[in-house]
C-alpha cells in the first residue's frame, strides 16, 4: 500500500495537469475550427447560391442545389455550436459527447437516410481526453455504417459498469456484410487507452463493443 498510494496521487497529478492543459487549449481549438473548417463551408454554400441563381427555373437541378445549400447551413451551425462549446467547455453528464452525437445521428438521416438510435445508461462523466476518444470512436463507427452496409438503423449506447466505459455501435447485419469485420482504428484506440473492442453477430445485427477502464 505504501508503494501504491504515491503511484495513485501521482496519476491523479498528471491527469489534473493534462486537463488544465486541454483547457488552456480551448481558445486556440475554437479559433482555429472557425478559420479552418467554419470558413470553407461558407464559401462552399456561397458558390451553391451562385450556382443556383445561374439555373433556369425548370432546371431539375435547383432542388438538389437548395438541399446542398441546406446541408452546408447545417454544417456551418453545427462548426459555430461545437466551437462555442470547446471554447467555454460543457458541464453535465457525456459533457460535449450527448449532443455531438446527436447532431452527427441527425446528419446521417437527412445524407444516408439511416436512423441512429442515441441511448446512455445512468450517470457519464468524461474528462477532456476520454470525451475526444469516445467521439472518435463513435464517429468511426458511424462512418463504417454508412459506408460499408446496407443498414437502414443503427444505435450508439454509451454507459459506465464496474469502473468501465462501455461504447456500443450497433447496426443492422446483411448477408454480403463480411462475417469476419474488424473496425482496426477503434480497436487500436481502445488498447491504446488500456482497453478493448470486439465485434460480434448476433439475432441479425453486428455490435462493436469498447471496454474502457476509467
Amino acid at each position: 500500500m505504501a508503494q501504491i498510494f504515491p503511484v495513485i496521487e501521482t496519476i491523479e497529478v498528471l491527469d489534473r495537469m493534462a486537463s488544465e492543459a486541454a483547457s488552456a487549449e480551448r481558445l486556440k481549438i475554437a479559433l482555429d475550427l472557425h478559420d479552418t473548417a467554419v470558413q470553407p463551408y461558407i464559401g462552399l454554400r456561397m458558390g451553391l447560391c451562385a450556382l443556383r441563381k445561374k439555373a433556369a427555373a425548370d432546371n431539375p437541378l435547383r432542388e438538389d442545389l437548395d438541399a446542398l445549400a441546406g446541408v452546408a447551413d447545417g454544417v456551418i451551425a453545427d462548426l459555430r455550436r461545437y466551437a462555442g462549446q470547446v471554447r467555454h467547455g460543457a458541464n453535465g453528464p457525456c459533457g460535449l459527447v450527448l449532443p455531438h452525437l446527436h447532431r452527427q445521428a441527425a446528419r446521417i438521416q437527412s445524407l444516408y437516410g439511416i436512423e441512429i438510435a442515441i441511448n446512455v445508461d445512468g450517470q457519464v462523466h468524461l474528462d477532456d481526453r476520454m470525451t475526444a476518444e469516445v467521439l472518435q470512436m463513435a464517429g468511426e463507427g458511424l462512418n463504417n455504417i454508412c459506408k460499408h452496409t446496407h443498414a437502414r438503423h443503427g444505435s450508439v449506447r454509451l454507459g459506465c459498469q464496474n469502473g468501465r466505459l462501455l461504447l456500443r455501435i450497433e447496426n443492422e447485419a446483411c448477408e454480403t456484410q463480411a462475417a469476419k469485420f474488424e473496425p482496426r482504428s477503434i480497436t487500436e484506440r481502445a488498447a491504446a487507452l488500456g482497453g478493448r473492442a470486439q465485434v460480434s453477430q448476433c439475432a441479425g445485427r453486428t455490435q462493436v463493443q469498447v471496454e474502457i477502464p476509467i
